[in-house]
């Protein structure tokens, strides 16, 4: 028999616990078969997933769209940088900014390449990796984003986190690269600590923060329930989302990530469960979703997410409510590649949820399959370049599957 650490039967013991838990409240919560599934041992001895750096070498994936639709000028992202960054509300990079957060916060210039202390130049290659971003050129973001040390950082990882969730097209792409910013984005929790209390700074940690958590919370609400808790991740999601509300009250992406959280707990466990084991409750959604939308009204994440958090949290009750929240995202027109992808999943989304609405009672079941299918095709469901789920494909996972990576 194989040797396990006490780490890992530590681990198993409390799935155990989560699946009794799972099965006396399912009944409550959605009148359905418990959400536990198959994994093995491997999978749940594995904290973090091992990254092929070869995803970042090959050509990615264009975005569905013209670029030149979100292609600004220096002049035209100094103009509408307010809005644009409306959603994180990090400060605009110019070189007065950066001389003087990099006097204050050494660790702030590490890791810049090819910069000789010209900070004119420093924020004409800032500018330009902000402009890839918002047109869409993740990949070109992303490499030129991470020469440019922690300031390079938010524009990057928040790049690679749209290419990841939108556009990749095989989920262990997806979640190799939602580990890697989580990755990235650790590595400067230590060094940033200082700074999270700055003012002039604290937009910049946040959202840094915030990259880390959604990217591990994208893994975790579609992972199997084992793994969620053997990596231990809706503690450190949930952590996470307290954090960045905390350093930065007026962040809208931040009150809806929160917001999210709690709803997704209640998404996998159930309300009993989610509120007796992990905190998780309906009036953190609400609240935290109001301030969001307070705060940006016409972001339409925090839209489409507040549609998932009712579903999540009410299943089918309202089912009406969540649709005009995802109908609404939808009609919010665009200025930059974010905000354009988010409308077109949220059209996706739509569809997902008329798939369960018309076909099926339970929610879990609806859940389970949907993973299912995923696992077994290697199919990143959502991503806005490939067809929207349907019943045929549940029903036949097989004929789905994409082929075997080189």
């Amino acid at each position: 028999m194989a040797a396990y650490s006490a780490p890992f039967w530590r681990s198993l013991c409390l799935i155990a616990f989560c699946a009794i838990s799972l099965q006396l409240h399912a009944a409550s919560d959605d009148k359905a078969e418990d959400d536990i599934d198959d994994v093995s041992p491997e999978e749940l001895q594995m904290q973090d997933i091992p990254v092929d750096e070869r995803i970042f070498v090959e050509k990615w994936n264009e975005v569905p769209y013209k670029k030149s639709y979100f292609t600004y000028t220096d002049k035209q992202i100094r103009d509408k940088w307010e809005y644009l960054v409306r959603g994180l509300k990090v400060p605009y990079p110019s070189a007065a900014y950066m001389e003087e957060q990099f006097t204050k916060y050494p660790f702030m210039k590490e890791g810049i390449i090819g910069w000789d202390g010209d900070y004119q130049a420093l924020e004409a290659r800032s500018l330009r990796v902000w402009r890839k971003f918002f047109a869409g050129d993740f990949q070109e973001a992303r490499e030129e984003g991470l020469q440019l040390g922690p300031i390079g950082k938010i524009p990057a990882l928040f790049s690679q986190l749209m290419y990841a969730i939108y556009l990749a097209d095989r989920q262990s792409t997806k979640y190799m690269m939602l580990q890697d910013v989580a990755n990235q984005a650790k590595e400067y929790f230590d060094d940033m600590e200082e700074a999270a209390d700055d003012p002039a700074v604290a937009p910049i940690v946040a959202s840094i923060k915030l990259g880390y958590a959604y990217a591990i919370a994208r893994i975790a609400e579609e992972s199997p329930v084992p793994i969620v808790v053997a990596r231990r991740y809706i503690g450190k999601i949930k952590n996470s989302a307290e954090e960045v509300v905390e350093i930065m009250p007026d962040q809208p992406l931040g009150h809806a990530f929160r917001a999210g959280v709690d709803a997704g707990i209640m998404r996998r466990v159930g309300k009993f469960t989610g509120r007796m084991t992990y905190g998780a409750r309906t009036t953190t959604v609400q609240e935290s979703f109001a301030d969001a939308l307070k705060l940006a009204p016409d972001i339409p994440i925090v839209n489409y997410e507040y549609a998932n958090a009712l579903i999540y949290m009410n299943r089918k009750r309202d089912l009406n409510e969540a649709i005009s929240y995802l109908e609404k995202a939808m009609k919010i027109r665009p200025e930059f590649s974010m905000d354009a992808l988010d409308v077109m999943y949220s059209y996706k989304r739509l569809q997902e949820v008329r798939l369960y609405a018309l076909n099926f009672r339970s929610f879990r079941k609806f859940e389970k399959l949907r993973r299912k299918y995923s696992k077994k095709t290697d199919r990143n469901l959502t991503s806005i370049i490939s067809d929207p789920l349907s019943m045929e494909m549940l029903n036949n996972p097989e004929k789905y599957i994409l082929p075997k990576r080189n």
